[in-house]
């Protein structure tokens, strides 16, 4: 499943993708994975690309947040979740400093 998500953002031109193995750390999901893109219009291609793939596959996309404005598109995919962030938020964010611990 989780390589099928990641063909997925290939698929989107999402670039700097990392996955965070949080089995350990959450009992809530088994992986984060966090990408940056150029513009809104991206993010919302790759929400797409994840929502459209994931129901092709059978998953239960239980919930997603597109709003252009914030500059973070997240998309829940029970086991798996997705950040997507546009330009600096990712920095500003910093939820990499924080999974990585």
């Amino acid at each position: 499943m989780l390589n099928e998500i990641i063909k997925s953002l290939d698929k989107a031109v999402v670039s700097d993708v990392l996955v965070y193995d949080m089995k350990d750390k959450t009992p809530f999901y088994d992986y984060s994975i966090i990408c940056s893109v150029n513009t809104s219009r991206q993010g919302m291609a790759a929400v797409d690309y994840i929502r459209d793939d994931a129901e092709k596959l059978g998953l239960w996309v239980r919930g997603y947040d597109s709003s252009p404005d914030s500059g973070w598109y997240l998309v829940d995919l029970n086991e798996i979740v997705v950040h997507i962030f546009v330009g600096e938020e990712r920095q500003r964010y910093n939820l990499d400093s924080m999974y990585s611990n």
